[in-house]
């Protein structure tokens, strides 16, 4: 490869679940340029996801926390440091400030969504319609943003790739469990947003039912900020499950959903992982932005959602829980 060679790079300044979402625009400019390296330009917070996606050759970090004067000398020395490796960037998000950061890395092409500010600093550009607010699923979304390459292809999925060696450190940890030959189901009942948390008692008693029916054996994921949940559970339930908050690392907690049977989970990086690794997925709202950020295939999966106190009953989870479809798992812990 010449290394003088410009890249494409895709710009999304959001956390992990974010990224997910960004796997199929970088398949169809991997299709579109099969010889021509595809980069990432995202926060520190979204960083780890942008390692499953197998299309990605490069990574640049910009810190999106300054604000002021700060942020604008954050933006300079971005450019500064990148001026001239991009042939295109393509802008996900909707900030003045990702579109000025792509007009002074001095790209070709800048294509992003219309913007009262933004439109002067691109070279192709798509409306911002109010539909796409709320109501379109953010995969879609993201892929419509292609338009003006001529790239759009509609229905685009997510996909997240993990390595030989997390599946090889999930199959060692889960050893270490007396899993009784059952199926697991993945369960990420907290993440580090208090809004979207779902209450530990509801939580507990789902815990406790699953176990009631049999068949199934409960694996908490999430990140160490879940940590303190998945303790005050083990203080309400009456029956035990297995607790991996904390305890792996990204590529690995992917590798864990993988092998799930069913995933019940709120609106949070987890849920993304298990629907870009086709995991059939029972998510928890507790706001309206479920067309947006939960399943779009509701034959395979379904939405659960309480918009007023966060309460959702046990009963509810498992009716909707048995009525999706198992996976299909390859290989089975012991």
């Amino acid at each position: 490869m010449d290394k003088k060679q410009k890249e494409i790079a895709v710009m999304i300044l959001g956390p992990l679940g974010d990224v997910i979402n960004t796997s199929g625009v970088f398949r169809t400019l991997k299709k579109a340029y099969p010889d021509t390296p595809l980069s990432i330009i995202t926060i520190p917070a979204g960083m780890t996801a942008s390692y499953g996606i197998p299309e990605i050759s490069n990574r640049y970090l910009f810190d999106r926390s300054k604000k002021g004067l700060k942020g604008l000398l954050e933006i300079w020395k971005f450019a500064f440091a990148n001026h001239g490796k991009f042939e295109t960037i393509v802008i996900l998000d909707t900030s003045f400030r990702s579109a000025h950061l792509a007009f002074m890395c001095g790209a070709k092409r800048r294509i992003g969504r219309r913007g009262n500010l933004r439109t002067p600093l691109l070279t192709g550009s798509i409306p911002f319609t109010k539909e796409e607010k709320n109501d379109v699923y953010v995969a879609e979304y993201y892929a419509r943003c292609l338009k003006p390459l001529g790239l759009y292809e509609p229905g685009i999925r997510t996909s997240f790739a993990y390595t030989k060696e997390d599946e090889q450190s999930v199959e060692e940890l889960l050893k270490e469990y007396n899993l009784d030959g059952k199926k697991l189901l993945g369960f990420c009942p907290a993440c580090g947003q208090e809004i979207k948390t779902m209450r530990v008692e509801d939580a507990a008693e789902f815990i406790d039912l699953v176990n009631q029916k049999g068949g199934y054996k409960i694996v908490i994921t999430g990140g160490s900020d879940v940590s303190d949940f998945a303790a005050r559970l083990k203080e309400l339930c009456k029956t035990n499950f297995v607790d991996l908050t904390g305890k792996t690392k990204y590529g690995e907690t992917a590798a864990v959903i993988d092998r799930c049977s069913k995933f019940v989970t709120v609106d949070t990086s987890c849920q993304h992982l298990a629907l870009a690794l086709k995991t059939p997925v029972v998510a928890l709202f507790f706001n309206n932005l479920f067309t947006k950020w939960g399943p779009d295939d509701l034959n395979y999966n379904k939405i659960i959602v309480n918009l007023n106190d966060k309460k959702i009953s046990a009963g509810e989870i498992y009716e909707k829980f048995c009525s999706v479809p198992d996976k299909k798992i390859t290989g089975v812990y012991c």
